[in-house]
């Protein structure tokens, strides 16, 4: 596989790793991979069992904490869900975080599950909770494939959770038809292939002078090994756990179910078959709401960070005061 190829393949996962939404991976600028030298993380390493995780926390230190999980192979400073941090640290408590072996947190040797990645942020709460917060309640904001892994939460502590925000999140029954699995397949070829004539700690892909450094970090081999893991845990899925409801129901918990409104002209069978999954979403709580995020795709975050914060103030704003 070419460098050309290469470069294709991540800018067609899920908005390319750890990437500005838009920004371009090459450049026809001369090529500045050798001199790459690794940025300074812009939040805190927080040690968990043994490991760091990466997490960038905002805003008031009174009320719940927000707690966006990214979607696969994001990661998430200063990137994909950087603005609507922003604009929710006005009223809340917000962080983001990086999962294992992403962005700048540690990877970890062998293969995951997303049992795995539940138990990792579960135990960065822990660590980081949140030392001056009364307040102990999190409000989980999932976004594609992070809305498997907040419900995941929320079903294994729900204790913790006052509230939850799936934005255009991943449901069940897309991962596992022949199609969806050939295609996970074929990805994880295309890595292989990829890293086999990597360099440590050296981008995969050439870029220019211009390119930010965490852009580079993203194509770094040690990430773009971690994005092979996020979709091999993916098969991993127990069988249990791969029907409509597998990843549980929230009973009464606020829910709040955002999808996007672009659609391809005229609307196509698939924009059809995804606004009916968005949809049957809701069902999940018997206190939930659809948002339809006009103008979007399916990087809300970043098309609509504005929708995002709106519907983050609505469910704090409507939690019992602590």
């Amino acid at each position: 596989m070419t460098r050309a190829h290469l470069s294709a393949f991540l800018l067609a996962t899920a908005g390319a790793p750890g990437m500005v939404v838009g920004q371009a991976a090459t450049s026809t600028a001369p090529s500045t991979v050798a001199a790459y030298v690794r940025p300074a993380p812009p939040g805190q390493l927080v040690e968990v069992g043994g490991r760091r995780l990466h997490v960038d926390c905002k805003g008031s230190e009174t009320g719940p904490t927000v707690m966006i999980e990214a979607g696969l192979s994001q990661f998430t400073a200063h990137s994909t869900y950087g603005k609507a941090q922003d604009l929710i640290a006005v009223f809340a408590h917000v962080c983001t975080y990086d999962r294992a072996g992403l962005g700048w947190s540690d990877g970890v040797a062998g293969a995951r599950t997303h049992d795995d990645m539940v138990d990792d942020l579960h135990r960065l709460i822990g660590s980081i909770q949140l030392r001056n917060q009364r307040d102990r309640r999190l409000v989980l904001v999932g976004h594609s494939m992070g809305g498997l892994l907040v419900r995941l939460y929320a079903e294994r502590h729900p204790a913790d959770v006052a509230g939850i925000i799936l934005v255009d999140a991943t449901p069940e029954a897309t991962l596992f038809g022949e199609g969806a699995i050939a295609e996970r397949k074929a990805m994880v070829t295309k890595i292989n292939a990829g890293l086999a004539a990597a360099k440590p700690g050296v981008p995969l892909v050439p870029m220019g002078a211009e390119t930010p450094a965490e852009v580079m970090l993203a194509f770094t081999p040690e990430v773009i090994a971690t994005v092979r893991k996020e979709y091999e845990a993916i098969d991993r899925i127990p069988d249990a756990k791969r029907g409509a409801t597998g990843y549980g129901l929230l009973g009464s918990l606020p829910l709040t179910v955002i999808r996007r409104g672009r659609t391809a002209t005229p609307t196509s069978a698939e924009d059809e078959s995804w606004r009916t999954m968005q949809e049957a979403l809701t069902t999940l709580s018997t206190r939930s709401e659809l948002i339809v995020a006009q103008n979007a795709g399916h990087v809300i975050p970043y098309d609509r960070p504005d929708v995002v914060a709106d519907a983050v103030r609505r469910m704090v704003l409507g939690l019992p005061k602590r």
